[in-house]
């Protein structure tokens, strides 16, 4: 029996230290600009576009994003994707980018 309090003691302890961390680690989309690559920024514009295909730039964001893809430079790439990305991001009031 005191083995079990031992656990689960120990199991609480864990938790606890657990969550705190949870609660002080940054949020992290998986996508930053200016890192010197542009591959996270293709991965979060992939993972997007066809959640927003009702965006009034959702074609427009297509061919952007492969403009980007097809840049010579990762800056140039970047800067593609971002706008890609405004034009299929919702504001803060929840509405579109119309241009």
């Amino acid at each position: 029996m005191a083995s079990i309090n031992t656990h689960m003691k120990s199991l609480g302890i864990l938790l606890a230290m657990g969550l705190m961390m949870c609660m002080v680690t940054p949020a992290h989309s998986g996508h930053s600009q200016n890192n010197g690559t542009c591959d996270d920024d293709i991965l979060h514009w992939s993972n997007m576009i066809e959640k927003r295909s009702d965006a009034p730039l959702y074609a427009k964001s297509k061919i952007i994003a492969e403009l980007a893809q097809k840049k010579g430079d990762v800056w140039g790439c970047e800067n593609l994707m971002e706008e890609a990305l405004r034009m299929i991001r919702k504001d803060g009031s929840g509405n579109y980018a119309t241009e």
